[in-house]
């Protein structure tokens, strides 16, 4: 079960409703401040468990805290959630959850806001079930089926690792939140009666108890060891200090008021386990390791939680690429496109190596003109077709540049990319100021494929090549139906600056001049 598609209205820098198609992997990317971070946040306070069901939203996720606006978000799934509502129930199917935090404009809350929760069929009915009082005879009576969001909750486990600049503890947190999700796994299986151990009986015997009873005795008589002389001794002066500030006599004979220091349970236990690797005979906490051992534990602890975490589970991360070198980041893209075939991820990154010209399905382009966040998903006709071309291509991280601009051009090779760049410092110009990227296809039969991709998420686009480029010298017909194509690629609203052969300095020049102006001007 999987997140298929969102809708979120009204919520932080979201104004008017954005629809996002979320695929097995999805990478959100875009701008600073665009929103990114709030389509995150929103499905986080939804379905993860951070948030108590009565405090998913306040008055500050409202955009720009207009009272006269009401957050609306319905998350649907790409398969029905199956609920029953009461013992011996029917069965109810849930394809989508809707939550509207609500101004009351009227009633007994008037002025102030309340959460509705409501479970929806595919067509967009609320459902309705069987009422547990049904009426005698042949009469049926259906009531509206109340969002059993803790169970979807427990159906779809969510993990969400936020942005943290702060390199150390940004792993640390991510090693905590997923091996959390572990050891609690392993301590349900702890908690078994049938999971047992043998113990050794003071006449050789042995016997067989369950681990979690040997365990609370362990920890019983741990605590009758560490009750020292100087603890009790604290107890008792917390306690008499207490009651001295309450007003109550220090009766040493009166228990009212009696410190207990409640022993450790086998899950916090695990969870305060501190990693640590042996150096020969030296032991270090992983925190104290390098950092390209940090990063390679929490890669295999991904690793380790999508092996475990069979039934699926979405796993949402910000910015993964933060503090990688580049060989960790394709490493990293990897694992998260691995832990995709089972499970669903979706994370936001600045980076062109955590994303593919071949996997461009699964990117979503965010931006905000300052009148709220939007969302672009590619729209072509040629899917199919246009994923095989380009997963032919040997691309690097320089095309999938294309993602992060508002503007391409495109050039045949690094030679014409670095005229055009030796042009762009005699002028004083800065091409990334301006949004603009100059991408090397590599030939120019590749130019009308990126075109479509481009054009798929309204990039806008002009292409520069040679009439004759000499890797063609051997197929002259061939090139010149391929510039008769590239050429007819200004019908749709592409910018030509094709370099004629037989061409002289002054018309190079020109030709410079005239993809200058384009860069500048358009």
């Amino acid at each position: 079960m999987k997140i298929q598609k969102v809708r979120i209205s009204n919520y932080r820098s979201i104004k008017d409703t954005i629809e996002i198609d979320f695929s097995q992997v999805t990478a959100l990317i875009g701008p600073n401040n665009s929103g990114k971070s709030n389509i995150l946040w929103c499905i986080n306070k939804i379905l993860g468990q951070e948030n108590s069901l009565p405090d998913i939203f306040t008055e500050k996720d409202v955009y720009q805290q207009d009272p006269e606006r009401d957050i609306d978000a319905e998350i649907e799934f790409d398969q029905p959630f199956e609920h029953i509502p009461f013992e011996g129930g029917e069965p109810s199917y849930i394809h989508k959850i809707r939550l509207i935090y609500k101004h009351n404009e009227s009633g007994p809350g008037k002025g102030k806001r309340t959460l509705n929760k409501y479970c929806l069929t595919k067509d967009d009915r609320i459902v309705q079930v069987l009422s547990e009082n049904n009426g005698m005879g042949s009469s049926h009576l259906f009531t509206e089926l109340e969002c059993p969001l803790e169970k979807i909750r427990e159906k779809i486990p969510v993990v969400y690792i936020r942005t943290d600049r702060i390199t150390t503890h940004s792993r640390s947190d991510i090693r905590k939140i997923l091996l959390n999700g572990l050891l609690k796994d392993i301590n349900r299986d702890f908690m078994r009666e049938d999971n047992t151990i043998t113990i050794m009986n003071s006449d050789g015997t042995e016997t067989q108890i369950p681990r979690k009873v040997w365990f609370e005795q362990c920890i019983q008589e741990a605590m009758i060891t560490l009750r020292t002389g100087a603890f009790s001794n604290l107890k008792q002066t917390i306690r008499e200090s207490m009651l001295d500030y309450l007003g109550h006599p220090k009766d040493k004979e009166d228990n009212r008021w009696e410190i207990y220091f409640n022993p450790v349970i086998q899950q916090n236990f695990y969870q305060s386990l501190d990693m640590c690797l042996y150096e020969g005979d030296r032991l270090a906490p992983v925190k104290a390791l390098g950092e390209g051992v940090q990063n390679a534990i929490v890669l295999s602890i991904l690793n380790a939680y999508n092996q475990q975490k069979s039934e699926g589970f979405i796993f949402m991360i910000e910015e993964p690429e933060l503090y990688l070198d580049p060989r960790m980041k394709r490493n990293l893209y990897k694992a998260l496109y691995n832990m995709g075939k089972k499970n669903q991820v979706i994370y936001i990154t600045h980076s062109p190596q955590f994303v593919s010209l071949q996997d461009f399905d699964s990117v979503r382009i965010v931006t905000n003109d300052g009148n709220g966040t939007r969302v672009k998903a590619p729209l072509c006709h040629n899917v199919p077709q246009l994923k095989e071309h380009l997963g032919s291509m040997i691309s690097g991280s320089d095309l999938n540049e294309m993602f992060f601009t508002g503007k391409i051009l495109l050039v045949e090779n690094d030679r014409q990319k670095k005229i055009l760049m030796d042009h762009e410092a005699q002028m004083g110009l800065d091409f990334d100021s301006l949004d603009v990227a100059i991408l090397v296809v590599g030939d120019k039969s590749n130019i009308p494929s990126i075109v479509d991709l481009a054009k798929a998420f309204d990039i806008r686009v002009g292409i520069a090549f040679e009439e004759h480029s000499v890797c063609w010298s051997d197929k002259r017909d061939e090139e010149d139906a391929l510039n008769e194509k590239l050429l007819a690629l200004a019908q749709h609203e592409v910018s030509i600056f094709c370099h004629r052969s037989g061409s002289v300095t002054e018309q190079d020049r020109s030709l410079e001049e005239r993809v200058v102006q384009w860069i500048t001007k358009t």
